[in-house]
């Protein structure tokens, strides 16, 4: 068995002792042995943005495509055919298409470096019993959190005492700081509401807790945002598919047009 499977937690909600077994771990924290360990499974707590091969090759790749590379022999034909305007028409549309599909996936990358703004640098935490300043990247699954007021939460996790207000304004755009506590146990309703769990990127604005880590890097909410954030397979927007069809509509014309007077 995996150390992944050892520490799985399906529901962060249910009872605290559950949780510790789940999670193997006590309220006194791992030790620093058992947390190298998993951070070498788990990886660092930290936001990944999806790999591409550099600015150059991703702006390449919007002229290279199967739609790119037939309007490309499209505006080919339509030039040795004699309908010059033609074919300018059809390199302005390969033009626009590709600046469409290269600045969103731009975006996407400045979106994840934007939400790790709200990630802390380093955490107080339990390990071996002690009280200790970590690296916010070392965070793993199991690792026991001292949270103050002033501490932005490195983690999503489980309350086992206190109590603090939190500002989750970066997962839910609530303006207003929510109070969150271990003994306000919540089993139903969206993760986000639980008033008994913390999320990594919220910041403490009052009070004192201790927390169990159940989730660290792209697990927690605020990794599920920025992977969505970077999803290649979104919907076009009304002017891209309007791009698409008069770019397929002039290729065919072109082709069609070279094609005869060749």
């Amino acid at each position: 068995m995996t150390v992944r499977d050892e520490v799985e937690l399906e529901n962060p909600q249910e009872p605290l002792d559950r949780v510790f077994r789940d999670l193997r771990t006590r309220p006194e924290g791992l030790t620093a042995r058992e947390a190298a360990r998993r951070l070498l499974v788990y990886g660092p707590n930290e936001l990944t943005r999806r790999r591409g091969g550099g600015w150059g090759r991703e702006l390449l790749g919007q002229f290279t495509h199967p739609l790119a590379l037939l309007l490309w022999l499209a505006a080919v034909l339509a030039a040795v055919s004699g309908s010059l305007v033609l074919g300018l028409a059809i390199v302005a549309v390969i033009v626009l298409n590709a600046i469409f599909a290269f600045v969103q996936e731009r975006q996407a990358e400045r979106a994840v470096e934007a939400l790790a703004v709200y990630l802390a640098a380093k955490s107080k935490v339990l390990r071996d019993g002690t009280r200790v300043l970590v690296e916010a990247r070392e965070l793993v699954p199991g690792d026991v959190l001292l949270l103050e007021e002033g501490d932005r939460v490195p983690a999503d996790a489980r309350l086992i005492s206190g109590g603090v207000e939190v500002d989750l304004s970066t997962l839910t755009g609530e303006s207003m700081p929510a109070y969150r506590a271990a003994d306000l146990l919540d089993g139903s309703g969206p993760l986000l509401q639980a008033r008994d769990l913390l999320f990594s990127g919220t910041s403490c604005t009052a009070g004192e807790a201790r927390a169990v880590v159940f989730a660290t890097g792209m697990h927690t909410e605020l990794g599920r945002i920025a992977a969505l954030s970077q999803r290649v397979g979104r919907e076009e927007s009304p002017l891209e598919r309007q791009v698409k069809r008069v770019a397929w509509l002039i290729a065919a014309v072109a082709v069609g047009a070279g094609v005869a007077f060749l």
